[in-house]
């Protein structure tokens, strides 16, 4: 069960994992996550467990104790260091950390699961503006800010920005923000997707906009 648990939170931070899109790969994670939880569970509590296993009488005396720590083991474990291990592996300190090591001890990047470069481009978490040119040649974009969203595979692209601004046939974003309580665009006819920082001039633009929505 812990394995089950695990998965099931693991996937409602993270998301889908394309490498179990397959209903049997979900279930062969989660029972080789459960055997995992097993091991640990035995180095450390093993003994307890045997001092049951032997004397019936003191399990049916610590029945409730026993329930409580089957919930705690079962589930709130596995859940907890579903969500902690996420937040760790995804955090930026972590991945820079990572490539100082692996650069340091000349060691070769391991293999990146990220399934598609749309999911690898928005995972990085930064603010910035976002422009998507489509094949007709118009241009979409906003600003991309921590309220905004970008589904992931394997659901159709769709980019949500929290500021929808006009842009100008070359490609260059206007002073005008005609959706200020943002915009969904739709990427299935995108011929490119610009990820454009923060300057001084656009952060004062989006900044000017939160304090008119926030008055």
């Amino acid at each position: 069960m812990p394995g089950f648990v695990y998965q099931a939170s693991k996937r409602a931070v993270a998301g889908p994992d394309p490498e179990q899109a397959d209903f049997s790969a979900k279930i062969l994670h989660a029972i080789v996550s459960t055997a995992a939880f097993g091991g640990i569970y035995a180095f450390f509590l093993g003994k307890h467990v045997v001092e049951y296993a032997r004397d019936p009488d003191l399990a049916l005396a610590h029945v409730q104790r026993i329930g409580v720590a089957f919930v705690v083991l079962a589930l709130v474990v596995p859940w907890v260091v579903a969500r902690v291990s996420y937040w760790i592996l995804s955090a930026r300190w972590f991945g820079i950390a990572s490539a100082w090591v692996l650069d340091t001890l000349r060691l070769r990047r391991p293999y990146d699961s990220t399934p598609t470069a749309w999911d690898w481009a928005f995972k990085q978490g930064e603010a910035g503006w976002v422009r998507v040119r489509l094949d007709d040649g118009l241009w979409l974009g906003g600003f991309y800010g921590w309220r905004s969203y970008a589904s992931s595979y394997p659901y159709p692209q769709e980019v949500f920005v929290e500021q929808g601004w006009v842009i100008d046939v070359d490609g260059t974003f206007t002073d005008v923000c005609h959706a200020p309580n943002g915009m969904v665009i739709k990427c299935d006819r995108a011929v490119s997707v610009d990820f454009l920082p923060l300057t001084t001039d656009t952060e004062e633009q989006a900044g000017d906009y939160e304090g008119q929505e926030a008055s």
